[in-house]
């Protein structure tokens, strides 16, 4: 959601598309269509966040990349060599975490750098990931990941102080 509460969807179980919807509901434009290769093209799009410099980015799962565009659907860039990207979101410092359905975090600067990752190898161990699926950052800068099939857990991690 923007700060003018207008809401961004993704369709990718079904027609592969972003939605914008007014914060009354209306629906105000639609982007993307099925592929793999071109900007706009998604292969099931998944989480979507707003930055800090109102851009949308938005999980092109299957793809294996982050699309990122301007909130009234305009392609600006897209990050790549991601495991299925479920989710994103900013994290107070403007870098971006990022959790991939083949058991991984992935932290990324503003350009989509790869500053740190983890996981990789499916495991039920602390601090290991079987299914990430969602991932939150608080103020403090303390990492929420979130699991489903075998994981079905949430795990905190605390940021050194």
């Amino acid at each position: 959601m923007n700060a003018e509460g207008e809401m961004f969807i993704s369709d990718g179980y079904g027609n592969c598309r972003v939605h914008k919807y007014s914060s009354s509901g209306l629906l105000l434009t639609s982007w993307g269509e099925p592929g793999t290769k071109n900007p706009l093209q998604f292969n099931l799009p998944h989480g979507i966040t707003i930055d800090s410099k109102n851009r949308v980015l938005v999980c092109d799962r299957e793809n294996h990349r982050i699309q990122i565009f301007d909130q009234n659907g305009e392609f600006e860039t897209m990050w790549s060599g991601f495991r299925q990207p479920t989710d994103i979101t900013e994290g107070p410092g403007g870098e971006f975490y990022i959790s991939e359905l083949q058991h991984r975090l992935t932290i990324v600067d503003a350009k989509g750098k790869i500053l740190t990752q983890w996981g990789g190898e499916s495991s039920r161990d602390v601090g290991m990931f079987v299914a990430p699926h969602s991932v939150a950052v608080d103020s403090f800068g303390d990492i929420y990941v979130g699991e489903v099939l075998e994981g079905k857990r949430i795990q905190k991690f605390i940021r050194k102080r």
